[in-house]
């Protein structure tokens, strides 16, 4: 049966915030640091506050006595559960990536490795970093607040674009990011950079097609957060009908 282009994407967007050639190989195995750097970001921070809202906000208070949990304590436990249960649905994707990817290798890989060295390279790869942590937050905090709400979880939304809030999607970098992403490529005469955009630019399709010969579709981000509830069942969030 064919996957759907909804399945696909999904894919690509996992891969995509999946460890880009910017991480050294020891760093990119680590799922766990990506995430907290990113949620260590401007971006990150901001949204690390607005789940800190939807906690206080969400959790039962006879509970919290009971439990002699502080409103103060919420945040920063809520970030934990986040870094956990992000990692693992990182670590799940990839896998499932890495399979395709050495089943149906991408043909231009070592030239595109060699490149990785060059500083023109080296420099856009560090400009673009912004783009690959807010993307990787998008990706958990999307699928977290999707599968609380499958789940029943009485947590409120903290994803920009499912809530509507304006000052969070204000803080995502993604396009200013790009728009000096743009400038510097446009005015850069390095080969070096405008071969490993190219190849680049190949590899993603080649990426998509490796997908598409999987035989069974990749897993919706979504599940990996089952058992979640638990986590958030001990800060007090109630969940079910």
């Amino acid at each position: 049966m064919p996957f759907s282009r909804r399945t696909i994407v999904i894919a690509l967007l996992l891969s995509a915030a999946s460890p880009t050639c910017a991480q050294t190989q020891e760093k990119a195995q680590d799922k766990a640091t990506l995430v907290r750097e990113a949620l260590a970001s401007p971006y990150g921070k901001a949204l690390t506050a607005e789940l800190g809202k939807s906690l206080r906000a969400s959790a039962d208070p006879a509970c919290l006595t009971d439990k002699g949990l502080a409103a103060d304590q919420l945040e920063p436990r809520g970030r934990d559960i986040v870094i956990r249960w992000g990692t693992h649905m990182l670590d799940g994707a990839s896998a499932f990536i890495d399979r395709q990817t050495s089943d149906n290798p991408f043909a231009g890989a070592a030239e595109l490795e060699s490149l990785k060295s060059n500083p023109d390279v080296k420099r856009y790869l560090a400009m673009e970093e912004p783009i690959r942590q807010a993307k990787i937050l998008d990706l958990i905090f999307e699928h977290f607040d999707r599968y609380n709400v499958i789940a029943r979880v009485k947590l409120g939304g903290v994803y920009p674009l499912q809530t509507g809030n304006e000052a969070l999607l204000r803080l995502n970098p993604t396009d200013a990011t790009e728009e000096r992403l743009e400038t510097f490529a446009r005015k850069s005469r390095s080969k070096a950079l405008k071969r490993f955009l190219q190849l680049s630019d190949q590899e993603a399709i080649a990426q998509s097609a490796a997908i598409k010969k999987a035989s069974s579709p990749p897993p919706l981000p979504h599940t990996f957060f089952k058992g979640v509830e638990t986590d958030l069942a001990e800060l007090c969030i109630r969940s079910g009908k």
